[in-house]
């Protein structure tokens, strides 16, 4: 007797006797849903259900509009059987079955009507267009209803999605200056390999020599290491007794490291250490050179002392 109920509640779903009456949004949506779940109709039973209360040709041109492409008829197709298995699955007719789903008053203009429905705390809103002889509707789509979000709680939202981007943008700044610093570091290791044994080959090399000059109190070799524009603002006099001067008191000189500028490769800044004899305690400082790529060599860009 079950199995022969079963094609008789589909009969009545489809056939004409019963759409003499029009029916509401509502009463063909819960009609689609007794559709679902009669577990037991025949495979042509289904689909004429679904074919009657699924507006799949409405689906097919908002999809088309939506992706900006018109489909063929073999993609059309495959859509549909798509959609067919879905309706047929039992993870579809599971998902009414188990969810309460509770169907609410439908809002009808013209051929077109929607009615809410929902799943638990979820609603979503059924969207539906008129048969052609305007006796059933047929749905085409179920977009989720967006809460409306409380002002309070919208701006806790945004205050912690400031704070997030603000430690994302933290974050890329410290791995960007990270990068940045490694660049630098070797484009000086590039600068440095084969560059042979001028003293002005690398921005390492130019530096070793003017503190090479200082520890051997040789103005001119110090000023060998400048450019030409710094050794023309030179006074000689004064850079002998400043170089003089500082060769007495000298106790420690080592050069660092090099980096090349990421934005100029033809600058970089040495850093070195040195340590000066002072009355008391020594002097023990770290210094930065600037030094500038002029041709094929390299030369401190700063005033000779």
């Amino acid at each position: 007797m079950k199995h022969l109920l079963i094609p008789i509640a589909l009969m009545l779903l489809l056939s004409p006797v019963a759409a003499q009456e029009a029916e509401t949004p509502r009463e063909s949506f819960l009609n689609f849903i007794d559709a679902v779940l009669i577990e037991e109709a025949t495979e042509e039973e289904r689909t004429a259900a679904f074919d009657r209360y699924f507006d799949f040709d409405t689906w097919l041109t908002n999809k088309q509009k939506a992706d900006g492409k018109t489909y063929t008829e073999a993609q059309q197709d495959e859509f549909k059987q798509d959609w067919y298995e879905l309706f047929r699955s039992s993870e579809f007719r599971e998902r009414y079955a188990g969810s309460g789903v509770v169907v609410k008053d439908s809002k009808v203009d013209g051929k077109s009507a929607e009615l809410t429905i929902s799943f638990g705390e979820q609603q979503f809103r059924v969207l539906m267009t008129a048969s052609g002889d305007g006796t059933w509707w047929r749905w085409y789509d179920i977009p989720v209803v967006e809460k409306a979000a409380d002002p309070a709680e919208r701006i806790k939202e945004i205050e912690q999605t400031i704070k997030d981007l603000r430690a994302e943008r933290q974050r890329l700044s410290q791995v960007e200056e990270a990068l940045l610093e490694e660049v630098a570091k070797l484009r000086a290791e590039l600068a440095e390999e084969g560059a042979g044994d001028s003293p002005y080959a690398t921005p390492r090399s130019v530096v070793e020599s003017a503190w090479t000059a200082i520890e051997n109190n040789d103005a001119n070799a110090l000023l060998d290491c400048h450019t030409s524009k710094r050794i023309s603002e030179a006074d000689a006099g004064d850079v002998k007794k400043n170089v003089q001067a500082t060769s007495k008191r000298l106790m420690l000189w080592e050069v660092l490291d090099s980096t090349i500028d990421t934005k100029d490769p033809g600058l970089a800044i040495v850093r070195v250490r040195i340590k000066l004899q002072r009355n008391g305690e020594p002097d023990d400082r770290t210094i930065n050179v600037r030094v500038v790529k002029v041709g094929d060599v390299w030369k401190i860009d700063e005033e000779p002392s």
